[in-house]
This record gives structure tokens, sequence and C-alpha cells, in this order.
């Protein structure tokens, strides 16, 4: 078993408060959606036309949300287009609950409890 200081390390590698920041504002987290929901790139345009905000404001969410290493830019002449990525929100998700299953032990055994 972890010592407690090694667990709160592991943990707090996961717990980055600028993505949670960034994956709980609302219109972010729309954006995540939509991109969730497209199996291609999208431009800035593009997801700005399904929501109720400026191009500008959506441009800015993406900024953010690519600073922090959800979602992922690729530039095609004067475009840029975003993609959800995946991959990397999914390895930290998930190292982020083995460390807290690794910390807190008893909430391993609380969630197969509820199951």
């Amino acid at each position: 078993m972890k010592s407690r200081t090694t667990c709160c390390r592991d943990l707090e590698k996961w717990l980055e408060p600028d993505t949670f920041r960034a994956l709980g504002e609302p219109s972010r987290a729309a954006l995540l959606m939509l991109l969730a929901g497209t199996p291609g790139p999208r431009t800035v345009g593009e997801l700005a036309a399904e929501l109720p905000i400026d191009v500008s404001v959506v441009s800015r969410h993406l900024k953010v949300l690519k600073d922090v290493g959800v979602v992922t830019a690729e530039r095609r002449g004067k475009e840029v287009r975003y993609r959800l990525a995946c991959g990397d929100l999914v390895h930290m998700l998930r190292n982020l609950a083995d460390a807290l299953e690794s910390c807190c032990p008893t909430a391993a055994i609380d969630l197969v409890v509820q199951r």
C-alpha cells in the first residue's frame, strides 16, 4: 500500500485546477459535447453556428480548452480545425480515478457496494 504522502502527490498530479475550471464552464462543456459528437474536426464558425454565443467567444473558449490539453487544433490554410483530444482526456480522468482509489481505499469499497 502506498504511503499517504505518495498518494497525495499522485492525486495532486491529476487534480489540475486549470483543467477543472476549463471543463466546468457551461459554454466550454457545450463545446466539448459538440466535439465529442462529431467524427471529424470542426472550425470555430461551424461550432459557433450551433451555440448561442458569438464566434469570438467560441474562439476564446477553444483556446482555453486547447491550453489545458483537451482539444487539439490543426491549421489547414486559413482555417483552424478543432477536435476533442479524447484519448488525453480519458487518460487524465482514468489516472485521477486511480489516484483517488489509491488514496481513499474506502471510496473503492463504497463504489463496489453501491453497484
